[in-house]
């Protein structure tokens, strides 16, 4: 039998920290030149965020499946209110960030597409790490 140690919830932390990471690691630096020196770290990195927005319709779906499941077996209560109120408003929201994070992929998946055709001409750092 297999034990989860994790929280489900550290998953979408560590997405966001990551997330936070990556901004960090982008901004530009002290020579003025940006983060990403190289357009094909920009595909890279755009490919990349496009299967992370591909993927939280699904996260989101099962949130709510999650909630209306421990509704119908009667395991919620509700500070105020009714659980099965608070469980609908929270469905609802999360049907619209599914909406939006479908969005979300397809620009993703424009921009991809759109530099991929991209490529450096300019002079190259020896120390860069990002190739």
């Amino acid at each position: 039998m297999t034990h989860h140690t994790t929280d489900a919830a550290d998953h979408p932390r560590k997405a966001a920290e990551a997330v936070r990471s990556f901004n960090h690691a982008t901004l530009f630096g002290r020579d003025g030149r940006p983060g990403l020196k190289y357009p094909i770290t920009a595909y890279h990195a755009i490919g990349a965020f496009e299967a992370l927005a591909e993927r939280l319709p699904q996260s989101f779906d099962q949130t709510g499946m999650a909630l209306a499941d421990l509704l119908e077996a009667g395991y919620l209560a509700a500070d105020y209110g009714t659980p099965a109120v608070h469980v609908a408003a929270t469905w609802d929201a999360l049907r619209e960030a599914e909406h939006h994070a479908t969005a979300l992929a397809a620009a993703l998946a424009r921009a991809h597409s759109a530099s991929s055709p991209l490529g450096y001409s300019g002079p190259i750092d020896d120390d860069a790490d990002d190739l």
